[in-house]
């Protein structure tokens, strides 16, 4: 396939590809992108001709081994499969507005304009009255006074292009934070999830866009539940706090209906779809930005307070004007420019700018709140496994045993486990592919002992795999030298334990290997001056490897949940800003204490809830993305108001020099506020 290269760097790269990237394209893609796992992200551009592609270090070549792979057929059906819809643009708002104001002008009777003009007054005046009766002294009261002081000065013009510039300001503001908010809808709502259906007793994965009403899934323990349902089979304990705000468990068995995004804490359901719309409650938190003030953090409310508080001193400048001049044109100049205006403006665009830049990053912000604690994080505290290690569990060593091979023993244990949707059972299926092992059907009936492993028979001998626990329930023989052998291994990996005709044939370690990026992010972190800080359930020695390779500051073993919150509310306690990142059903207490909690993209759905940030890519990289972020963030709000105090300080003087007059000096103020806020928009590089 013919592209053309735009934009590259060491795990970046960006295309112009010979096809339109439409909906029905952008879900082929992830589709078939789950055949080139070392393509961490697909990003689409709103033209519909470039693409973006995120991949491990050293493997861009994969890149353009995905495109070659892709059907040019099913492209060509996928592209002819959209849907166009009407998109206003800021060009279309102002030439909508010239357009009326050009009509009024050329069809409004001059003796008729004033009373059309006292008609267009309303829409302010009741704007200022419901200010008067808030005890509030706002930029409404501000606007509507310098309008009627126009009036009463029979400059009809003067008060006409303040109406103007007002009514179209709302308009582009409004259009401002519309786009913000639905760009962030699109970006939340284009994730494709796994899931395992059953169907006649047999059970295959399916992606979560083409579940139907009526397909049954399985959700297990710590799953975050995708779709509305019944529960037809099992019985299970929900977490229901994203619908009910109450943590406590809610039983469920079969009839119970289920809802989307809520999550499984204990057994296991199998719930028939009766809603196909995927992730209900998730769109709550974009709906609770369109319609609520919650999601403001500290910092933005400040601003639009302090906005607020500034336009007393409008109204000061306004009377010492008019009491040293006697100009009622001069005292006009402090009620046509503000220092509020925009700042109260461009807050909100600069703060969801922030957050739609991090989400087409790959990371979800749940409120800007994150963003304002983020830059004051002085400690950041690591979970081990599935945090700083892949969260995806590997067959470091088979040791065999009675005269089996290595290939025999993993025949065997891959036959079993391939039946099994657990990360452990994946692993030693896996690992039989990777050494190119074969293993057909060859053993009975199976049955799943829950935690514990899995029994069947071979050739009409009991065979048991799993921990040591269900061997010795099941008369499992084990030697002298296998239990010291098991007793050494056990403090640095996690074993898995294969029994055949009452004996122990194999012993299988396993382990989490180190993510590629972790030792990079944690040395930056040092280098910044932070506090790096290792909490994990793990024992002493499965960590010495990992501490062996980073300095960390304070190192916690074996800890509990409860154990995890309290060392956050200790650090908390002695002053700092923490930064938790975890992904497991026991870091949720944990990472809900933390000033800023995070999850990684594996991570079980209960913490996703108790989370504030989401890393929707499995890299601990979205560290160093967040800080750069927030640091953007930062210098343009500081941008916005050193701009604004700039302009507006400038503009007042040439007004009270009878350099402009006021309906040039509205122009001007109004034009700023509007630059500014469109620098708001594209702030983030």
């Amino acid at each position: 396939m013919k592209v053309t290269i735009k934009a590259q760097s060491k795990n970046r790269v960006r295309l112009e590809v010979p096809f339109k990237c439409t909906a029905a394209v952008q879900l082929y893609l992830e589709e078939e992108k789950r055949l080139f796992p070392e393509i961490t992200q697909i990003i689409c551009y709103k033209d519909e001709k470039h693409i973006a592609f995120t991949f491990e270090t050293g493997y861009e070549s994969s890149v353009y081994r995905f495109l070659d792979h892709l059907e040019v057929t099913t492209l060509n059906e996928k592209q002819r499969d959209f849907t166009v819809d009407a998109q206003v643009t800021p060009v279309d708002i102002v030439a909508s507005h010239i357009y009326r104001k050009l009509v009024a002008k050329v069809l409004i009777p001059q003796p008729l304009k004033i009373f059309w003009l006292l008609w267009k007054m309303k829409k302010f005046g009741k704007a200022a009255f419901e200010s008067v009766l808030e005890k509030k002294l706002s930029m409404s009261i501000l606007d509507f006074v310098a309008i009627v002081t126009s009036m009463a000065m029979g400059d009809h013009k003067t008060a006409d292009t303040i109406m103007f510039l007002l009514n179209l300001g709302d308009d582009l503001d409004e259009w401002s934070q519309k786009k913000s908010v639905e760009d962030l809808e699109k970006n939340l709502k284009n994730n494709i999830y796994e899931l395992w259906i059953e169907k006649e007793g047999e059970r295959f994965k399916k992606l979560s866009h083409q579940v139907e009403v009526g397909d049954v899934f399985v959700a297990t323990e710590g799953q975050e539940i995708y779709f509305d349902g019944t529960v037809v089979s099992g019985r299970g304990f929900l977490n229901e706090s994203s619908l009910t705000g109450e943590a406590f468990p809610v039983s469920k068995k079969i009839g119970d209906t289920v809802f989307a995004n809520t999550v499984v804490e204990q057994g296991e359901l199998l719930v028939k779809v009766t809603n196909a719309e995927q992730n209900s409650r998730l769109q709550q938190i974009v709906q609770l930005m369109k319609t609520s003030e919650l999601h403001q953090s500290k910092q933005q409310k400040q601003l639009l307070e302090k906005a607020d508080s500034l336009v007393k001193y409008n109204f000061i400048g306004m009377a010492v004007t008019y009491l040293l001049t006697r100009s009622v044109q001069k005292a006009l100049t402090f009620l046509l420019v503000d220092y509020s205006c925009a700042l109260k403006l461009s807050s909100p665009v600069t703060y969801l700018t922030a957050i739609k830049a991090a989400s087409t990053r790959g990371i979800v912000v749940k409120g800007s709140s994150s963003l304002d604690e983020y830059p004051m994080i002085d400690t950041y505290v690591f979970d081990k496994t599935g945090t700083l290690t892949t969260g995806v569990p590997k067959i470091q060593k088979i040791l065999p045993y009675r005269g089996y091979s290595e290939e025999e023993v993993l025949r065997i244990a891959a036959c079993l486990e391939e039946h099994i949707y657990h990360p452990i059972a994946s692993a030693v299926v896996q690992k039989a592919e990777d050494d190119g092992v074969e293993h057909e059907e060859m053993h009975g009936k199976l049955t799943h002992v829950a935690s514990k492993g899995i029994l069947s028979s071979i050739d009409g001998e009991k065979v048991v795999i799993g921990s040591l626990e269900l061997l010795k329930e099941h008369q499992v023989a084990i030697s002298e030298e296998q239990a010291k052998i098991i007793e050494e291994y056990i403090q640095w990996y996690h074993l898995l334990y294969l029994g055949y005709k009452g004996e122990l044939i194999a012993i299988f370690l396993i382990d989490t290997p180190l993510r590629p990026e972790t030792i990079e992010v944690l040395q930056s972190l040092k280098e910044r001056g932070k506090n790096i800080i290792l909490l994990t359930g793990d024992t002493k020695k499965r960590t010495e490897s990992i501490c062996s390779l980073i300095q960390f500051d304070e190192v916690y073993t074996e800890v509990k949940p409860e154990q995890k919150h309290q060392v956050i509310q200790d650090l908390q306690d002695k002053g700092h800003r923490v930064f938790m990142i975890g992904d497991g059903l026991n870091d949720s207490a944990a990472l809900s204490k933390a000033n800023v909690g995070v999850v990684m993209a594996s991570s079980s759905d209960i913490a996703r809830q108790a989370s504030d940030i989401v890393f929707l890519e499995e890299t601990l990289s979205g560290i160093l993305v967040l800080d750069d972020i927030s640091a953007q963030l930062q210098k343009q709000l500081g941008r916005n108001l050193n701009t604004t105090v700039w302009v507006n300080t400038s503009l007042m003087g040439l007004g009270l020099f009878n350099l402009l007059t006021p309906s040039t000096l509205a122009v001007f103020h109004n034009l700023t506020t509007t630059v500014i806020i469109g620098k708001s928009f594209t702030y983030i590089k």
